[in-house]
């Protein structure tokens, strides 16, 4: 492994880190539910009539669950290069021996 790739590992290590942070942070939680709930409650009383108003309601609380869904894809990322980097070294490790 070399450095760049090292350094790419690190980057995605310390994405998944701020990440994490975020996802836990009780007030990102919130605004999240909040959205969400505005957005399905905005959705089921939209009017028959309104099938522009329901798809741009429709598409903002699917992306209220694609930027939760990003932020989880990063803390996994996060752990795939954990494992990488701790193998990595674990490999230099045996060779000293």
């Amino acid at each position: 492994m070399d450095n760049s790739e090292q350094d790419k590992l690190n980057q995605e290590l310390t994405q998944a880190n701020k990440a994490k942070a975020l996802f836990q942070d009780p007030l990102l939680k919130d605004s999240f539910d909040k959205l969400r709930t505005l957005y399905s409650e905005s959705l089921f009383n939209t009017g028959a009539s309104e099938t522009d108003a329901r798809e741009k309601l429709w598409l903002a609380y699917n992306v209220v669950n694609k930027v939760e869904q990003n932020l989880l894809e990063m803390i996994d990322t996060g752990k795939l290069a954990s494992k990488q980097l701790e193998d990595y070294r674990k490999s230099i490790d045996n060779k000293k021996f």
